[in-house]
């Protein structure tokens, strides 16, 4: 079995697979089950589910860009736009469904929820990650006027992220809606880290900052996004992460 190649992972990605990483490690997947990925990116988390599934399973991995995919034997690509498509799959498809949206609020979200619940069989698991709308805090940074550049890029770096200040991908009362559908157990953790300049989380701040620049220049002028590159890469600095969000509920059998 062969796992799909890909480039560098996206910026806004990498904020949520360490998380999905960890829960996977939980989940009971096993030789021979089918997976449905949404939100798949470079593959990086595709790769792992192929592993965990074997070659007698199936990973259906869905994205609106699928350039970064392979498909392979086991890994089935499926490009849709959550927006305009129904996603792929029929009633009791997948033993697991895992989906992770970093690009803001769906036109429908309900829709989505409801057509996943739909697809996940009796007894499975549904994942749904995406970003909280939280603010980074400064808790450190070498001058005065650092701390309300940072908050400021980041704040609108993640307005632009998430399409509004109060935007969640899969609903506020996210809660009644499983309940509501049969997903009676279920957990929802919000995460956060501290992170210092010049290591990984800072440098993934300034790559995401990097792939929104077309974006932030309306806001910001060339010289404030290269301090804040330069701040991302100051050991002086210290602040946090944005806020995760990761739900996971199981299907009554």
């Amino acid at each position: 079995m062969t796992t799909p190649l890909s480039t560098r992972p996206g910026p806004m990605h990498r904020l949520l697979d360490p998380a999905i990483r960890t829960i996977l490690d939980r989940l009971d997947i096993q030789p021979h089950h089918a997976v449905l990925e949404i939100g798949a990116g470079g593959g990086e988390i595709t790769a792992r589910l192929a592993q965990l599934v074997g070659r007698y399973g199936l990973v259906t991995a869905v994205d609106t860009d699928t350039s970064r995919l392979i498909p392979t034997t086991v890994i089935d690509v499926q490009r849709r736009d959550l927006d305009r498509e129904i996603l792929p799959g029929t009633t009791d498809a997948y033993d697991h469904i895992i989906a992770r949206w970093t690009t803001g609020p769906l036109r429908d979200p309900v829709d989505v929820l409801e057509q996943m619940i739909a697809r996940l069989r009796p007894g499975g698991w549904l994942i749904l990650a995406d970003i909280a709308p939280t603010t980074p805090k400064v808790y450190r940074a070498p001058d005065a006027d650092d701390d309300p550049l940072i908050t400021a890029v980041m704040n609108r770096a993640r307005h632009t992220l998430s399409g509004g200040d109060d935007a969640s991908t899969w609903t506020g009362d996210i809660e009644t809606l499983l309940v509501n559908r049969g997903m009676t157990q279920h957990c929802i953790h919000l995460g956060t880290e501290t992170w210092i300049g010049n290591r990984p989380g800072c440098r993934l701040f300034a790559d995401i900052v990097t792939h929104l620049r077309p974006q932030l220049l309306t806001q910001f002028s060339d010289d404030e996004l290269g301090r804040f590159a330069a701040l991302m890469a100051d050991p002086r600095v210290l602040l946090t992460s944005y806020t995760h969000r990761l739900i996971h509920a199981r299907k009554n059998d």
